[in-house]
């Protein structure tokens, strides 16, 4: 996609793309308590989210975690104009740490827990992702990951991850954690559209 303009899911920006972020805040709010609920009985002090969008997630995860640090990468610069207020408050209590980038480029851990919900499918290099996220997560913490499921329809061509684009995004996906170091521990459909997934660092 390099040279090209990215489409509004990959990095919303303007008008629209305020809109775009506000309605995927709305559908993802049952994926937001179902990544804390996986969470919560392992008392997280620190927290990184891998395409944080309107930072919903991020702000659910300090209040209910009671997290000493959270931290986040996104590829749009309105996305993180938006996290950024929505979390003022939060960092009267909460290190905050978020900043424009992608999976490429994640802030130096450890972490006790990573997430990246809907993120995936636009990680160019999964196995050298999966590996990045695998050296940030501190022994025995947690990686949830929420992967769109495509329901028979076949995902977009245009999509950078190449697992996104094999036919069974889920399984591959599986494969790969194990290929850098994971441990699936649980998968549960979570809503319509949606698949989670709870890995832990071996």
């Amino acid at each position: 996609m390099t040279g090209k303009r990215l489409p509004q899911a990959m990095r919303p920006r303007g008008k629209l793309g305020r809109v775009f972020g506000w309605l995927m805040a709305r559908l993802n709010g049952g994926a937001y308590r179902w990544t804390v609920g996986q969470l919560r009985t392992q008392s997280p002090r620190s927290f990184l989210e891998i395409g944080f969008g309107t930072g919903h997630l991020l702000k659910l995860a300090c209040r209910s975690l009671k997290l000493e640090r959270a931290a986040g990468v996104d590829p749009s610069e309105l996305m993180v104009e938006t996290a950024r207020k929505r979390l003022k408050r939060c960092a009267k209590k909460t290190a905050i740490d978020i900043a424009q980038g992608d999976d490429t480029a994640l802030p130096a851990g450890p972490f006790d827990a990573i997430a990246a919900l809907h993120s995936f499918q636009f990680w160019a290099d999964p196995d050298a992702a999966l590996a990045r996220v695998r050296a940030r997560l501190a022994p025995g913490g947690r990686f949830v990951l929420v992967l769109r499921t495509h329901e028979g329809r076949k995902a977009p061509k245009w999509l950078p991850n190449p697992l996104s684009r094999s036919g069974n995004e889920i399984a591959a996906a599986c494969q790969a954690l194990q290929r850098a170091g994971f441990q699936v521990v649980s998968m549960e459909g979570i809503a319509k559209g949606s698949q989670g997934i709870v890995a832990k660092r071996l």
